[in-house]
């Protein structure tokens, strides 16, 4: 039994499609298909860094008090 090797895909590749798998779970219906999926990822990605950043600062003040 002999095995042929096969060059795997890029890492980079690799990890864009399985975070674009992950990403059209989370989507509504309406856009899981239309190509306006760019700004919901731009908006989602903006929105995440807020968030992170609102809460890592209360985080900071309230550990220095």
């Amino acid at each position: 039994m002999k095995k042929t090797k096969r060059k795997p895909d890029s890492v980079f590749k690799e990890a864009w499609d399985n975070m674009s798998g992950d990403f059209s779970r989370l989507l509504p219906e309406k856009l899981r298909k239309r190509q306006g999926k760019k700004l919901y990822f731009i908006l989602f990605g903006i929105l995440e860094l807020v968030l992170l950043g609102a809460a890592g600062k209360y985080l900071y003040d309230w550990l220095t008090g």
